[in-house]
Order: C-alpha cells, then structure tokens, then sequence
C-alpha cells in the first residue's frame, strides 16, 4: 500500500505571477488571497521579483499559493492525495503542512505567517543577512569553515540541513560573501539564495522574542497526520507548538533527516508543493525505492487538473 507525504518549498524559488492563473481560473480559491489581502495580491500576481522576495511578502504570498494548490488538488483530484500519512515544509512551508495536518486552519496559517514575516523582515534590517547554498561538501566539512575561522565564527550560522551534501549557512551579508569568494578560490560550489535576511540564526532572536507572545495565545489542534517539525527532523511528540514555532526562527531547518525519518517510517510517496522543485530535486537524488512528482509552478498544476 501507498504512503504518501506531501512537503512544502520554502523562499527562493518565487516567480513573478506566483498564483495568477490559478486565481483567473479557478474561483474557488479566490478566498484564500480575499484573506491575504489585495496589496499582497497585488504583489504576488503583479510585483516584480524584489517586491515578491521580501520576506515580509514573500511569506504570506508563499502560504497562500500553497494552501491554494491543495484546495485545488483537493477539489479537482482528490485521488492525488490518496495515502496521506504526513508531512513536513521547508522553513516558512512549515505553516501550509500545519494547515495540511490540521495542526490550524487555512486563516491561521496565513496570520501566523504574516505576522511571523513583519517579524523577520524588522530582525533582518539590524543585520543586513543573507544566505548561501553549498553545494558537494557536507555538514562536518561546512561546520569546520564556518567555526573554525575567526572572519566567519559569530558571524555564519548553519541555517538549513537539506541533504547530505547540501548545506544552507546564513548570517551577516559581508560575511556571506566573502565565505562565498572563500570557497570560489577552493573550487568549492556556493549559490546565494534570494532571501532578504539571516534566517534561522540568533539574528532572528528579536523576531522569536515577540512571535512568542503570538503563538501563546494561539490554539492548537492535534496533528491529523504525522508531522515532522524542522527543529527536530523527527515525528512530531506533543512539545507545546508555541515552543516548536519560536524556535524554528532561531534553529536550523533538519529537512533531510526528516526525509529520513519518513522514509523510515515506511513513506513511499512523496508530493512537493513547490515553488520550484528543490525539494523534490533531493528526494529523487538522495533515496532510492520511492516515488517523487512536484507541482512547481501554475503551469503544473493547470495540467494535473484538465488532463
């Protein structure tokens, strides 16, 4: 039997549209972006790039186009998410598979996430962050650069774990870049990511600090289907998610031992939600003995539902 696990993108692969004809065609999802607002859909279906990526932006725009491709899935092709057993999202994605698992409701996710959004984008103006992706090294090798030097120690924290020669450091945006001239002159592989901030670092303390009074006051259910949070990689266990959501801002994201750990727990499907298709891209590279399709963009999503 089929266990599927649908998985969630986070920032870096928006596009300028995100969600435009999905919405001219589909008016069952017009309530979705009705609560994101028309400023914020202005932006997602007529911004430029820069506008869309700040992530003040970005992560409402992103939600909403998630949580709408699932109601359209839902909807339209039902079939699709037969075997639903879990899921899990990349950094801001976490909120659509909160939404997914029933952990709050479609308009919970997007409060939270907006709010969560003014909160970083306010933490990320003291720092001037950015992130880097680097790419063929591994997370002890990456760990030995960015502790083991005084230019970057401080300065360049671990921010995501996607696999196991995929490593996302975030910090202060000078420091980025000379760590990214550093491994330019070593051959080494680093992709600048198009963020606005110092994500998943103690830079985002402040944005943690006052995101906690939020969430306290915020009502959780039990997760419907197994839930795999980015601070642990691990299925879910009950920890308060007033502590979960808080900590995510600040820790980093263990995407790829959450792949492990569903595959280990018998998933055998996996669904990505894209934009993009980075985690799928993952997926396919890192494990064998199991199936990943993606919907990256309206395009895709177009074709599943008229063929």
């Amino acid at each position: 039997m089929n266990k599927l696990a649908v998985i969630f993108a986070g920032q870096g692969s928006q596009y300028e549209g995100m969600g435009s004809k999905l919405y001219d065609r589909y008016p069952e999802i017009r309530g979705i972006y009705d609560s994101l607002g028309k400023e914020l859909t202005d932006i997602s279906f007529s911004g430029n790039i820069e506008d869309i990526s700040e992530t003040n932006n970005l992560q409402p725009i992103m939600i909403a186009f998630q949580l709408a491709v699932l109601k359209l899935i839902r909807t339209h092709r039902p079939e699709l998410l037969e075997g639903l057993e879990a899921t899990c999202g990349l950094s801001l994605g976490e909120y659509s598979a909160l939404s997914l698992s029933k952990i709050v409701s479609e308009d919970e996710a997007l409060r939270l996430v907006s709010l969560r959004g003014e909160l970083m984008e306010k933490a990320s103006e003291k720092s001037n962050g950015k992130m880097l992706a680097i790419l063929k090294m591994t997370e002890g090798e990456v760990r030995e650069i960015v502790h083991g030097n005084p230019e970057f120690e401080g300065k360049i924290y671990i921010a995501n774990i996607n696999s196991g020669r995929q490593i996302i450091v975030s910090g202060e945006g000078e420091a980025i870049d000379n760590l990214k001239e550093f491994l330019k002159s070593r051959s080494k592989l680093a992709k600048s990511l198009a963020v606005s901030g110092a994500f998943h670092t103690p830079f985002m303390e402040q944005a943690r600090a006052a995101f906690v009074k939020t969430l306290g006051e915020t009502s959780f259910s039990s997760p419907e289907i197994s839930y795999y949070p980015n601070v642990t990689g691990e299925k879910y266990d009950g920890t308060p998610m007033s502590e979960v959501l808080s900590e995510q801002i600040v820790s980093p994201v263990l995407l790829y031992k959450s792949f492990k750990e569903m595959v280990t727990d018998g998933i055998t499907h996996f669904l990505e939600i894209g934009p993009g298709g980075v985690l799928s891209t993952i997926l396919d590279r890192e494990f064998e003995d199991i199936e990943v399709s993606a919907i990256k963009n309206d395009d895709d999503l177009i074709k599943l539902l008229e063929v």
